[in-house]
């Protein structure tokens, strides 16, 4: 069902987007671990949405979408007790190799795919350190002449931030460290070019213990902690919204921008560049009200990169804010499930060839265990 926008004042009339119910594993979502998009080279040059849940019974589930375009739940066993994260892996002629992190007796596990098969790999923990909880994962290449790889971040038993990474022949353990004040919630995962040096930094956005946004750089050589502070009063850090990258054009550098909302104001906040942005609130109610995740989305005719960041307002509908780092565009979005959504599952961008536009799809649970996709075409 196509989505109509609203006629609310400041809102843009988004390009065609859609709304569907995707089901649900037997037992119902817990919550979402990530979502990402997957090329099968054999079968076309199209990728798909792969999207991963914990599900009531504990284990890990799939939603996928077939060759035949059919929508299907795969269990995939295990036992979920955190979520970490997951990529998509193109290190294969025949395609992608998706990866989903996740922690399981203080353990950090990995479901993949190895081009023909699913497994389970139990990755350990640093020694003498439980794994707690997860903050991300991203693909990375830490040097132009280095190819892609898995990081997988996570806290540990001793206060600290760890990365699990995969360095072309082993997977290794490396520690963080901390930003010297409790780490709290993860505010976003990224891998950030630099396009002077054609290198990649990992940088891992957490909510600190004192209330403020805190930013972790590392190349895995070294880490740097820089306290970002928090959005200007009455406003304060009430739940992550995501984190993106943003560019605004060729020969320029890219922004690395993590969201987040104030329950006391409604109102979505950017921090970009050290600096603070208030991006304001859906014009319907003037509440931004659950956030929902952000991606980055490219521009393949100008060089340029954007932000969308999901969220509903306090009447249950989906809002969608895009920034480019100068001015924030609220998108109505509108909720034509029936159903009240209450979580972001993940969000991915497809393409139907390498070369094409990126179309974005934001998958969502709602309050009664189910999962609904609002996807662009």
């Amino acid at each position: 069902m196509a989505v109509a926008s609203l006629p609310w004042v400041g809102a843009s009339i988004p390009t065609l987007w859609y709304w569907a119910l995707r089901g649900k594993p037997g037992p119902g979502v817990t919550y979402g671990i990530g979502a990402v998009a997957v090329v099968d080279r054999n079968v076309s040059a199209a990728s798909r949405p792969f999207v991963f849940v914990r599900a009531d019974d504990s284990h890990l589930w799939i939603l996928w979408k077939t060759p035949a375009g059919n929508w299907e739940w795969v269990d995939q066993g295990g036992k979920v007790d955190r979520p970490v994260g997951v990529i998509a892996l193109d290190d294969n002629p025949n395609g992608h190799r998706p990866y989903a992190f996740v922690v399981q007796d203080r353990h950090l596990w990995v479901r993949w795919w190895n081009g023909l098969d699913w497994f389970w790999s139990d990755q350990g923990q640093p020694a003498g350190v439980d794994i707690f909880n997860g903050l991300g994962a991203v693909t990375l290449a830490l040097k132009p002449t280095l190819d892609l790889a898995p990081f997988a971040v996570v806290t540990g038993s001793d206060g600290n931030g760890w990365v699990n990474w995969w360095n072309g022949s082993s997977w290794l353990w490396y520690n963080l460290g901390s930003p010297g004040v409790a780490i709290g919630s993860s505010m976003g995962v990224l891998a950030v070019p630099d396009e002077r040096t054609g290198e990649q930094t990992l940088q891992v956005y957490v909510w600190g213990g004192d209330g403020q946004l805190w930013l972790g750089i590392t190349d895995m050589v070294s880490t740097r902690w820089t306290a970002l502070g928090h959005p200007r009063y009455p406003a304060v850090i009430s739940q992550p919204a995501g984190a993106a990258i943003i560019k605004s054009g060729p020969g320029q550098l890219s922004r690395p921008c993590s969201f987040v909302l104030s329950a006391s104001t409604g109102d979505l906040w950017a921090c970009q560049d050290d600096t603070w942005f208030e991006l304001g609130a859906p014009p319907s109610d003037h509440y931004a009200n659950i956030a929902l995740g952000a991606i980055s989305v490219p521009d393949p005719n100008n060089a340029s990169q954007y932000a969308r960041v999901f969220v509903t307002d306090g009447n249950n509908s989906v809002w969608v804010c895009r920034w480019d780092g100068a001015k924030p565009v609220w998108e109505d979005h509108g909720n034509s499930t029936g159903h009240i959504i209450d979580a972001g599952i993940g969000i991915t961008n497809t393409h139907t060839s390498p070369a094409a536009a990126p179309m974005t799809h934001a998958f969502m649970r709602t309050s009664d265990g189910l999962v609904c996709e609002n996807w662009e075409q």
